[in-house]
């Protein structure tokens, strides 16, 4: 390996342009009146505290 000055090195680097930060972007929240996604197969009356609906995607 042969020696390379300071400056040939700082030359053979690419520059990078420089630009700002992005501006942050998250996920978007739904908007939904309920304030969650109700189940078409969900169940009423009685049971309905009793019976688990998985998620199924």
């Amino acid at each position: 390996m042969t020696r390379i000055s300071k400056k040939a090195q700082r030359r053979a680097v690419s520059p990078r342009k420089h630009r700002n930060p992005a501006v942050k972007t998250g996920p978007k929240k739904d908007q939904l009146p309920l304030g969650y996604k109700e189940h078409g197969n969900a169940l009423e009356g009685d049971v309905a505290g009793q019976a688990f609906i998985p998620k199924i995607k």
